[in-house]
């Protein structure tokens, strides 16, 4: 005897939640990362500020090394990934509970003002990786004083 597949209702709880990301994905795609939804890249926190000269983003890395991250900068894009491995637990230890984030990540911004790539830094400081991009004047961009 073969089983058929089970067959989710569109009232099932975990199939409105999948519609949801999925729009939320389609909505917000072009201005923040995907929402997790599954064992690719997870996303991790960040905070991102601007004033006039640049934007400053911090984002939350703990326990990840300073090589397991690469920065790409293209165009108004910015693009933060990496790996954070697992953690060594005790030898023979039953895990109790486990919530940290470990595997692949992505960061990824569309920045809304052209930026100068050349001058953007990065430094990892006690888990928080922190970048300020300078903006720049991109050809063509002119202000335009209504009167």
């Amino acid at each position: 005897m073969t089983q058929m597949p089970a067959r989710r209702s569109s009232s099932d709880p975990i199939h409105m939640m999948d519609d949801f990301t999925n729009y939320m994905n389609r909505m917000m795609g072009p201005y923040f990362a995907p929402l997790d939804t599954g064992e690719e890249a997870w996303a991790p926190t960040a905070d991102v500020t601007e004033n006039d000269d640049a934007y400053h983003v911090d984002i939350d890395l703990p326990g990840v090394e300073k090589g397991d991250i690469t920065v790409d900068l293209e165009g108004q894009e910015l693009t933060v990934s990496g790996e954070s491995k697992k953690f060594e637990h005790m030898e023979g230890a039953s895990a109790r509970r486990l919530t940290r984030r470990t595997g692949k990540f992505e960061f990824a911004l569309r920045l809304p003002h052209a930026i100068d790539v050349n001058g953007c830094t990065a430094e990892l400081t006690d888990g928080v990786l922190c970048m300020t991009i300078p903006k720049t004047s991109s050809p063509g961009h002119k202000k335009v004083e209504v009167t």
